[in-house]
């Protein structure tokens, strides 16, 4: 444990380094762009016109207020699944940094995963006026960042892990697809819970996005507050990733620098 204490506390001496990192990508990211972050919303709104066809009108899923439905979970889903993504190769792609100047090999993952938070509460922006003009809102809304700090350790938790894996396993990037393909449809996401046959829904209950995403969708679309036991489902998730991804990051960061 103590070693772990000393681990952040050097890490948050390169906060500003953490810093630059993120306000790099972000410049890379809406440099030139007309429209700027705008353009971070293009992508799930595409994938909600899609959905809603097909789901809506073709296979006609009775939700009320569909697209904000969709929106509510797919939000925080593409939060997870483009965070994962681009932090697996964090560490590669700094391959030239890592081998010539020391800091704590952490930052890599960690920015990528702040930065695709950024994103997130930017669209979040977007969404809220929408979502209070629908007077879906309430005062549980409250509760949203505390839901996001604890989906945001999570993911970071798996960022680790993948990032320190993937130095020595580059077959990683491949199943990271697939997985994220199976993911997304044994999540709740296009479909409700409540449309999950019973006997499988002991099934949904490993599946740790299932809780988050609920959760953010309860609290945008109906101003229902996750339960004590969702509560602490997410804490446990949360802790248990964070805990394992930095361990494993730290035990494979001793070969980085021979290895990219």
């Amino acid at each position: 444990m103590k070693g772990k204490t000393r681990n952040f506390a050097e890490l948050y001496g390169y906060k500003n380094l953490l810093g630059e990192f993120l306000v790099r990508d972000l410049k890379l990211k809406y440099q030139g762009s007309a429209l700027g972050f705008l353009w971070s919303l293009f992508n799930p709104l595409l994938m909600v016109l899609v959905y809603t066809i097909a789901f809506k009108l073709v296979i006609r899923i009775k939700v009320d207020n569909f697209a904000f439905f969709l929106l509510s979970a797919l939000l925080p889903w593409t939060f997870i699944a483009s965070s994962l993504s681009a932090a697996l190769s964090s560490v590669v792609d700094n391959g030239g940094l890592v081998k010539k100047i020391y800091f704590p090999r952490e930052i890599l993952p960690l920015s990528t995963v702040l930065f695709q938070l950024v994103q997130l509460l930017l669209s979040y922006l977007v969404l809220l006026p929408f979502l209070l003009a629908l007077g879906s809102l309430g005062v549980s809304l409250l509760l949203l960042p505390p839901l996001l700090f604890l989906l945001t350790l999570f993911v970071l938790g798996l960022s680790l892990a993948l990032a320190g894996l993937y130095v020595h396993f580059r077959d990683l990037k491949h199943l990271l697809e697939v997985g994220l393909q199976v993911w997304f449809w044994l999540t709740p996401i296009i479909y409700p819970f409540a449309l999950v046959p019973d006997r499988f829904k002991p099934f949904f209950y490993f599946n740790p996005a299932l809780f988050y995403l609920e959760g953010c969708r309860g609290i945008l679309l109906n101003n229902r507050a996750p339960g004590v036991r969702e509560w602490g489902v997410m804490v446990f998730w949360a802790l248990l990733s964070f805990l394992l991804g930095w361990r494993i990051f730290a035990d494979k960061s001793r070969r980085f620098a021979e290895e990219v």
